[in-house]
């Protein structure tokens, strides 16, 4: 009740005035009747009783005219204001309405009561009524929290809710994790780069540099304020107080969740074999350490761990409210797909081979090709090497598919050595879309069903995001479940065999995974679209790892020395963990499968 008073504006004390008048005119026209006062003196507070019960009605109804005029006004005013927010504004617009006919009903039903019913009936009758409204009044509820760092406050932005957790440290500093909530389920974080509260004076600034400012009015649950944008301008967010429990995916495992304790994957029937972590030859402690890390937030935010060994799945671990049917945006996984595409299609002989030349593929787009495209090869593409005057934000930012990008990438001017200068480009990778329609007949995700998904048990998947006169973004829009996912990972373990049917060409397999190029200025090497790198294996020895790469940590990665494929996907495209994932599977994993007799 103290919330909805508050919801309500100025005619909220109002409403609250007529309710106690109604309330009290109803006790004493009950205890008259109790005490036999006369037929006349009854019906008399009777009437009384019904006539503020109608003016509770009209009040209201001016009351709701009342905000729905003044939140025009902000409306017409704002520079922007978000869609939320005026459906916000409007709904809580009727709430004093809601209020007054609250009352009246309340009053209605006494009045009838004593006017109409014997008062051996009456006596009662009004009793039990009165409780239930001082109930409604929320007696002895809760208020706000006492502190900012209680729960979370909520901003509504359809299709997410931002969520703004605040924490205070050991020296009385603040942080804050603006947690994006889409379909119930956290999607995404974002650490904000800096909090200060002066006061109720609350400033907020993010990483992209937009920030924040409000007033903080502790007592009532709510912040005042507005985003305020880089280039000027800004949107009014109202933040509203919640208890953390009102939004559990908060937690890796749940509020309640106990310690974690092994179990082996169930058998869906599926087609994918499980197997339990002693039988693999693994330490199923190994796992418990893991999965443990990972519910501390030592991962980041992730969604799912998977573990596969000898072509069986021996863990399968969900997080954050996450299951197995859910579809997740695997991201540049996408590309290291489009490689084995590249590969069936070769295998199949629609492509002569890597050295094609990839102007061969583009018939209607090559005459606007730029000087140098001559000498490229599919190739140069998938090794990333096409070295094309690309700048570094164009490189991470540009997207797109169909002919119209075609001739974008095609018009770009060859500024480098190819096959010598690696550079990653997103926008290069959509050419593999009019390689394999060109070659095959087939857009790239009708080919990916019948000779890749398919034959792989994948059912569930999505390549719509993105897609252009029928042809799919090849560089990140690819959607599939971990367990289609844990499947890609187990047959390119199985060197393109699944449960004994070849589906991708070995020697593709092979040559996908060679490190053909140093990776920018890290220890990573890249292959057909496929990272590869070393990681510290147990004792100190360097371990092989092939891994397909998508960014806020969603990996297919492939240790060949141990038979380990290891399957995540997460959120972490904006909290600096991308890669938080390794030193915890070097830790923990790891030492756990050479020490239950790696292969």
């Amino acid at each position: 009740m103290p919330a909805l008073i508050r919801m309500s504006g100025p005619w909220g004390p109002v409403m609250v005035v007529l309710g106690a008048v109604v309330l009290v005119l109803a006790v004493y026209g009950v205890l008259t009747a109790a005490r036999g006062g006369g037929a006349l003196r009854v019906r008399e507070s009777a009437d009384t009783l019904l006539f503020w019960g109608v003016a509770s009605v009209v009040l209201g109804f001016l009351g709701q005219c009342t905000a729905a005029y003044l939140a025009l006004g902000a409306i017409l005013a704002a520079s922007e204001i978000s869609p939320a927010v005026v459906a916000e504004g409007f709904a809580v617009s009727f709430l004093p309405t809601l209020m007054g006919m609250a009352i009246f009903a309340f009053a209605a039903v006494v009045w009838a009561c004593l006017r109409f019913l014997p008062f051996r009936v009456v006596r009662p009758a009004p009793a039990l009524l009165l409780p239930l409204l001082l109930a409604g009044c929320g007696v002895g509820s809760a208020q706000g929290p006492a502190a900012i760092g209680e729960g979370v406050w909520a901003f509504a932005s359809p299709p997410s809710t931002f969520l703004w957790e605040f924490t205070q440290g050991a020296d009385g500093s603040l942080a804050c994790t603006v947690h994006d909530v889409q379909g119930g389920l956290k999607f995404m974080e974002t650490p904000c780069a800096s909090v200060s509260l002066t006061g109720d004076s609350l400033a907020v600034t993010m990483p992209n540099g937009v920030g924040y400012s409000g007033r903080v009015e502790l007592e009532r649950g709510r912040i005042q304020g507005q985003i305020l944008y880089p280039a000027g301008g800004g949107m009014d967010a109202p933040l509203r107080w919640a208890p953390r429990e009102h939004y559990p995916t908060l937690w890796a495992a749940g509020p309640e969740a106990g310690p974690y304790a092994y179990q082996a994957p169930l058998d869906t029937g599926d087609g994918f074999p499980v197997a339990d972590a002693a039988s693999a030859g693994v330490d199923a402690a190994a796992l418990v350490r893991t999965v443990e890390a990972i519910r501390r937030g030592e991962a980041g935010f992730l969604k799912s761990l998977l573990v596969a060994r000898g072509g069986s799945l021996i863990l399968e671990e969900y997080f954050h409210g996450y299951g197995p049917d859910d579809l997740s945006p695997i991201q540049s996984c996408t590309k290291s797909v489009s490689s084995l595409l590249v590969g069936v299609a070769i295998g199949e002989g629609r492509i002569a081979g890597v050295g094609a030349p990839l102007l061969e593929f583009f018939p209607s787009e090559r005459a606007g090709a730029a000087a140098g495209w001559e000498g490229l090869t599919l190739e140069n593409l998938l090794t990333m090497s096409l070295a094309l005057d690309w700048s570094p934000e164009e490189a991470e930012n540009l997207h797109g598919a169909g002919p119209g990008a075609f001739r974008t990438i095609l018009a770009r001017r060859v500024a480098g050595r190819p096959g010598t200068d690696w550079a990653y480009v997103n926008m290069n990778a959509n050419l593999l879309g009019g390689v394999l329609r060109q070659a095959t007949g087939e857009h790239a995700d009708v080919f990916a069903r019948r000779a890749l998904f398919e034959p792989l048990g994948i059912t569930t998947w999505d390549w719509e995001w993105g897609k252009e006169e029928g042809y799919p973004l090849m560089d990140g829009s690819l959607h599939l479940t971990p367990r289609g996912m844990a499947r890609l990972g187990a047959m390119v373990a199985g060197g393109g065999v699944w449960r004994g049917r070849r589906i991708v060409d070995e020697a593709w397999i092979r040559a996908s995974l060679q490190p053909r190029l140093r990776a920018g200025e890290g220890q990573e090497g890249y292959g057909y679209l496929w990272w590869t790198m070393q990681v510290p294996g147990p004792g100190g020895a360097p371990l092989d790892l092939h891994f397909a790469n998508g960014w806020g940590s969603q990996f297919i990665l492939y240790f060949p020395a141990l038979d380990l494929v290891v399957v995540t996907t997460g959120g972490n495209q904006e909290n600096g963990k991308h890669l938080a994932l390794g030193p915890v599977l070097v830790r923990d994993l790891l030492p756990g499968v050479a020490s239950g007799g790696g292969q």
